[in-house]
């Protein structure tokens, strides 16, 4: 039996391993878990984001910040949901996001929506189109859109033991009314775009990013935010075919993958080779596309960065069909490639339980990490 050549990512792990900085505080901030009983951020329940407390740990960190988005704008390149934007308003700091899809960030925009106003009364309606008809409002279409989504699995799959739709408007409707008694002190903008151009963003532009891409093979994004899209979609079709997925990373083997960009880096070449080699060839082309999407991002990020300016990216390695993604550790080659300096890779956790020898780097597991990186 022929072994697959690791010697690309066993020199990743060697160069690297002494910059590794294990931090299991990041564990929690690193997931959107800590979002689900706070103000504004409560409204999806998105797990594949961050948490707002690692948004308040980057600017206590870089305390230079808030001053400097005066001029400056912080930045989310992949805002989700908006996380980042609407935690940036709540510390009264500017900030603005680009998010690939549409339903996403009409969710973002909706939270600095100043008071509510009540939902018509739909009765007892069963199918979420009904009430979509009626609904003229961006706020009222929102709270449509979350409690669709509430009626799905995180995973985007409908869930059979959820409530009817007329309860989940309720829940939903309570809740917005209640965050927003107390609305944003600022308005942080989320637009549609490409992370991989940041197109309308001129050279240092920006005065700090933070940001979370995609994990490789984690999760279907096209399936968690299908819920929210079919609804969009349902106003707004102009805004679907195909937006989302041409302009993020693919992050699963069903999402789109762009045309070749970037260069691949070695170790990503290596284990996308290693998987053809198991005959998986789809994802070795999620693998290529991946990382080549992932340097046409830390490349235009560089470019809108301000002299100076700090960048952090939570990032998640794979162990696909056992063929281990160091993602961390190509990430901060490519990086450096961008013209950033690696400050530090801090280490939340393993994402895997159990850890595989990698050759003779030793035993490995896919890690989630923070890049601290500045311009």
């Amino acid at each position: 039996m022929t072994h697959a050549a690791t010697v690309a990512r066993e020199d990743l792990e060697r160069r690297w391993r002494p910059r590794l900085a294990l931090d299991p505080s990041l564990a929690t901030q690193v997931t959107a878990q800590g979002a689900q009983r706070e103000p504004f951020h409560r409204w999806l329940p998105y797990r594949q984001g961050y948490s707002p407390a690692l948004v308040r740990r980057f600017l206590h960190e870089n305390p230079g910040l808030a001053e400097r988005a005066k001029k400056h704008p912080l930045l989310d390149p992949f805002a989700g949901s908006g996380t980042f934007v609407v935690e940036c308003a709540r510390q009264r700091v500017e900030a603005r996001g680009v998010e690939a899809a549409a339903s996403l960030v009409f969710v973002a925009n909706a939270k600095h929506e100043r008071e509510w106003s009540a939902l018509p009364d739909f009765g007892a309606v069963e199918e979420w189109t009904q009430a979509a008809e009626r609904l003229e409002l961006p706020l009222h279409r929102a709270a449509l859109m979350l409690a669709v989504a509430r009626g799905h699995t995180a995973e985007g799959r409908p869930n059979r033991g959820a409530p009817a739709l007329p309860l989940l408007l309720r829940q939903v409707s309570d809740m917005m009314r209640e965050d927003l008694a107390r609305p944003l002190p600022r308005s942080n903008p989320t637009d549609v775009g490409d992370a991989r151009t940041l197109a309308p963003l001129g050279a240092g532009a920006i005065g700090g990013v933070l940001t979370s891409p995609p994990y490789l093979s984690r999760h279907d994004y096209a399936r968690v935010t299908a819920p929210l899209e079919n609804v969009h979609r349902f106003w707004y079709p102009a805004a679907a075919p195909g937006a989302a997925a041409s302009a993020q990373l693919p992050a699963s083997p069903r999402a789109a993958i762009s045309a070749p960009g970037s260069p691949v880096p070695p170790a990503a070449e290596e284990a996308s080779v290693e998987l053809a080699g198991f005959g998986e060839t789809r994802l070795a082309k999620v693998v290529r596309s991946y990382f080549s999407d992932l340097a046409d991002v830390l490349a235009a990020l560089r470019r809108v960065l301000a002299p100076g300016g700090d960048c952090w990216m939570v990032l998640g390695g794979a162990r696909m069909k056992g063929v281990y993604v160091p993602s961390d550790l190509i990430a901060a080659d490519m990086a450096e490639t961008a013209g950033f300096t690696v400050a530090a890779i801090r280490v939340a956790r393993d994402l895997i339980d159990g850890r595989r020898k990698l050759g003779g780097a030793g035993a490995v597991a896919p890690r989630e990490s923070l890049l601290v990186l500045s311009a």
